[in-house]
């Protein structure tokens, strides 16, 4: 009896832990403010601002600023929501020392991507939706780490980053005048 009572008190705090929240970072990389509205609220979006919305998870309605409305059901813990449809380039930051980078770049499928007319090859991906779970590490705005520390036994380790269009630019010019 015992046994069965201490089973199932494990049973219910594992289900008062595990989280029925998500978080939506709603992004807006415009120059100008955005409006949408998450079910009922209706959220404002500064240029160049991310503005965070914690709700539950399942089925919730966005409106966007030109009356589309879209039903999606949340299971993910984390989103980013883009209303203004922009397109944007996750990419993967290699930390590690060269004599590892050959086994990285084995263990990775470079792909070839075009992002604001430029071809770039590497470990790239688009993100287009309006809806993304957040599969990243930094989102747009967010700097990557100068440095890292990498756990014991690891040889290297590779941190995605999103960039909006805008900073991406920054990150090109900013290459060019470090040359």
């Amino acid at each position: 009896m015992k046994i069965i009572f201490t089973i199932l008190s494990l049973a219910i705090v594992l289900v008062s832990c595990s989280s029925n929240s998500v978080d939506l970072a709603i992004d807006n990389p415009t120059s100008s403010p955005v409006l949408l509205k998450v079910d009922s609220l209706e959220v404002e979006i500064p240029a160049e601002q991310v503005v965070w919305v914690e709700m539950g998870k399942g089925q919730h309605t966005i409106t966007l600023e030109n009356d589309s409305i879209v039903d999606f059901n949340f299971t993910a813990d984390v989103y980013m929501v883009n209303p203004t449809l922009t397109e944007y380039l996750m990419s993967g930051e290699y930390y590690g020392d060269n004599s590892t980078y050959s086994m990285y770049e084995l263990t990775n499928a470079q792909k070839t991507v075009e992002f604001l007319g430029l071809e770039l090859e590497g470990n790239y991906a688009l993100i287009t939706g309006l809806i993304n779970p957040v599969t990243w590490d930094y989102g747009p705005r967010e700097a990557l780490p100068e440095m890292i520390q990498m756990e014991e036994g690891d040889s290297y380790e590779v941190l995605q980053k999103l960039f909006s269009p805008q900073e991406f630019i920054a990150e090109i010019n900013n290459a060019r005048e470090s040359e």
